[in-house]
């Protein structure tokens, strides 16, 4: 009696081993897919602070406040958004200033695991 009971617990300790491995491969697995739906939503932003970057190399942070999107619940930073470093000349050049506004069209992603947003001023930044 004591063996079949033994037998019994071991095969379902096997049995959920290999389904745990399974489940935990196909996630690892997983590959990204190109179907994806996207939400456009078309905003402004407003320049709301103009500070020193935090790492202290010349850098300037444009703190931005989004009006609408996943993008206004918390600042955000038009250098991270764009993927470009902000000096001075930028600054000059494009007369940022604390209280502009630009307008805005953001996609965000609502279904699928494809990249989350794209912002896209409608206002060329030189």
């Amino acid at each position: 009696m004591f063996g079949t009971v033994n037998s019994l617990n071991s095969v379902r300790a096997i049995l959920s081993i290999l389904v745990f491995s399974f489940v935990a491969s196909s996630c690892a697995n997983k590959t990204k897919s190109n179907d994806c739906d996207y939400d456009r939503v078309e905003t402004y932003a407003e320049i709301i602070d103009i500070r020193p970057h935090a790492d202290g190399n010349g850098r300037i942070a444009v703190i931005l406040d989004f009006k609408a999107s996943v993008l206004a619940l918390e600042d955000q930073e038009l250098g991270v958004l764009k993927d470009f470093e902000i000096h001075h000349d930028f600054i000059v050049r494009n007369n940022l200033e604390i209280g502009l506004k630009y307008s805005v069209d953001i996609s965000q992603i609502t279904k699928g695991d494809c990249t989350p947003r794209f912002v896209s001023f409608n206002h060329a930044f030189r």
